[in-house]
């Protein structure tokens, strides 16, 4: 009796230490999967098929969307847009493309427009509208004509309100559309942090 108990002891331990194994495995693999989706959710990805479209976390950044895009923006989840293009450029738009609005109304998006025009345009009560049409748990659509005003807010977005450093923001700028000029004539990237 007592060699059974043994043998079965050993069985059982055996078996224990299997499902053990099995157990830490896929706590291994679960925790894997999601630090890759952390990773994934903080990282820029460029969106193929669509010319300047990229992602960040909620965020999808843009220069002009073609209908297409706001169509396959919809599919993704996407329940708003913020639209920092100037009147006279969605007056232009609408005369040669399409009538965003109508557009936006149609596929069921809400909508905002601030237009920012230049850098005169770049002015804290514009990014106080920005960060006011804001719905961080929304996905949504930030757009300009070519992208960079919309970076460059989201950047601004990122810095006051979520409380990114300058460091952070811009490095997650420059994997969209964020670029200082100078920085592309000489060639080098510039530190903006403080001193």
């Amino acid at each position: 009796m007592t060699e059974t108990l043994i043998i079965i002891f050993k069985l059982n331990g055996g078996i224990i230490m299997k499902n053990t194994m099995r157990i830490m495995i896929s706590f291994l693999m679960i925790m894997m999967f999601t630090f890759s989706l952390t990773a994934q959710e903080d990282s820029v990805v460029k969106i193929t098929g669509f010319k300047n479209l990229y992602r960040y976390q909620n965020f999808f950044i843009a220069g002009q969307p073609p209908v297409e895009e706001l169509e396959w923006l919809k599919s993704q989840g996407v329940r708003h847009i913020i639209n920092l293009r100037t009147e006279e450029e969605n007056r232009e738009v609408k005369a040669t493309a399409y009538d965003e609005q109508a557009w936006c109304d149609k596929l069921g998006f809400s909508y905002d427009v601030i237009p920012v025009n230049g850098l005169e345009g770049y002015t804290p009560e514009n990014l106080e509208k920005f960060i006011a049409a804001i719905n961080k748990n929304e996905k949504t659509l930030i757009h300009c004509r070519s992208g960079r005003r919309a970076n460059d807010f989201f950047m601004a977005y990122l810095i006051e309100h979520d409380g990114y450093s300058v460091e952070e923001a811009t490095a997650i700028g420059r994997q969209i559309r964020f670029v200082i000029p100078l920085e592309k004539i000489l060639d080098m990237q510039f530190f903006l942090g403080k001193p």
